[in-house]
């Protein structure tokens, strides 16, 4: 009798151990969980036709990810750690006091432990400056903010961490696009001063309806237009928070929101709020509309579009201006933690041209700035990327690219620098100016491949 127990133990056990691996085979197992990317399916040839010498470690990343009832399996484990531990079983997420969920990445802008260098501020800001410069010779407006990080708002529920003296990074940048004269707003010093209520969801990320609303109204006050959707009226929805589900993929509890009652009436090529890019027609819309958002403009681009007559937003990090209509309004959005993406995209529009007279000056350096192809650009233009050849420019100096056309401004970088160049210019001679030690250097640059 022992020996069979002992045996019908051994069976129940081995079954139980199978269903995951059964559910994969029959059904094609469990799916992605909120942002998770899944592992491709394993190749036992690589492109070349070669044995693929991972493919056992490809596989076990393949199964692992989606063996039936994973997600289920890990929602369970989530919530026991939660309840009796107190703690995050992903690294993604902060459980937090208060019912308050954070995402991890935020952390370094909390603690203010990663701050941009005095050359990263001074560049993101110059870059700043040229879109507006682009945007102003076409007639139009030009608009830059920071979607704050929710921690930064609401840090009621965050653990006690240190955090290191001096200024944020967005405040950073904030001063040195005054300095510059850089249409921008502080939507941290919205949302401070607004209703006491929190306007970011206790489990997301990212900020309520009517948040979106507060947003929305500041944005176009500052292109001198016209709104109230903060004041409502709003009706009772519900909302299901990003980070509670990566935090519980199967969970289905959602948080209280309040929806904007009066609805929208704007025309969108997508039903899709996640959408790379949007167009929009409003019958009561006034001006036109060029916007460069995140997922903070998932809930905050309806408001914008209802209230502009033609509209076009974008998901994209490499800005293109020249899709600007004359006299429209250029705005850029981009959320707290993300500020680094002014370094590290690149904005493609025909570089502006500058006196031919400053190169007068420049001394001449050995050495070489080598130069390289990018891809994308006006038609007409060619997008270059380029180095200074070791050197190290001046925190504050712009880059300059001399050419038989004429002395044009680059986008200027912490190791480098872009720009599109008329194809004539890019095919000729070219030599990189920049301050270094306060001095104006001229360095031959490589044409490009």
């Amino acid at each position: 009798m022992k020996r069979i127990l002992s045996l019908l133990f051994a069976a129940i056990f081995l079954v139980l151990c199978l269903i995951p691996s059964l559910g994969l085979l029959i059904t094609g197992g469990s799916g992605a969980a909120a942002n998770q990317v899944l592992a491709p399916k394993p190749v036992l040839l690589k492109g070349d036709g070669q044995l693929n010498g991972a493919w056992l470690e490809d596989l076990s990343r393949y199964v692992n990810d989606r063996f039936s009832l994973r997600q289920e399996a890990v929602t369970l484990w989530a919530r026991l750690n939660a309840g009796l531990l107190r703690s995050s079983v992903t690294d993604q997420v902060i459980l937090g006091r208060f019912g308050l969920l954070y995402y991890t990445p935020t952390v370094p802008d909390y603690t203010r432990a990663d701050p941009m260098t005095e050359r990263e501020l001074w560049c993101a800001a110059r870059r700043l400056w040229l879109l507006q410069e682009y945007a102003e010779a076409q007639g139009g407006q030009f608009l830059f903010t920071v979607a704050p990080n929710k921690n930064q708002l609401y840090p009621e529920g965050m653990p006690t961490l240190a955090v290191a003296d001096g200024p944020t990074n967005t405040e950073a940048l904030y001063r040195k696009l005054e300095e510059m004269g850089v249409s921008h707003l502080d939507l941290h010093a919205v949302f401070r001063a607004a209703d006491p209520e929190r306007l970011y969801f206790n489990t997301d990320s990212h900020w309520t309806s009517r948040g979106a609303a507060l947003a929305a109204d500041a944005i176009l006050r500052a292109l001198d237009r016209e709104s109230a959707y903060f004041s409502g009226p709003f009706v009772d929805g519900t909302h299901l928070g990003d980070l509670y589900e990566m935090l519980y993929p199967t969970g289905t509890e959602t948080e209280p929101d309040q929806v904007y009652a009066p609805g929208f009436t704007f025309e969108a090529s997508s039903t899709n709020p996640d959408s790379i890019s949007i167009s929009t027609q409003s019958p009561s819309g006034e001006g036109t509309l060029l916007m460069y958002r995140d997922s903070f403009g998932r809930s905050l681009y309806p408001y914008l579009a209802e209230s502009t007559s033609e509209a076009f937003f974008s998901r994209k990090n490499d800005y293109d201006p020249t899709a600007l209509r004359p006299g429209g309004a250029l705005v850029i959005e981009l959320v707290e933690r993300n500020l680094r993406y002014l370094l590290s995209y690149t904005p493609t529009m025909p570089a502006p041209l500058r006196d031919a007279g400053i190169a007068n000056s420049a001394q001449p350096r050995d050495g070489q700035a080598e130069f390289v192809l990018a891809k994308g650009g006006p038609e007409g233009y060619t997008l270059l990327r380029g180095d200074f050849g070791g050197l190290v420019p001046d925190d504050d100096s712009p880059i300059y690219i001399d050419t038989v056309l004429g002395l044009y401004e680059a986008l200027p970088g912490a190791e480098g620098f872009s720009l599109c160049l008329p194809e004539e210019a890019a095919a000729g001679p070219i030599r990189v100016l920049f301050r270094e030690g306060g001095a104006l250097l001229s360095l031959a640059g490589s044409p490009a491949a």
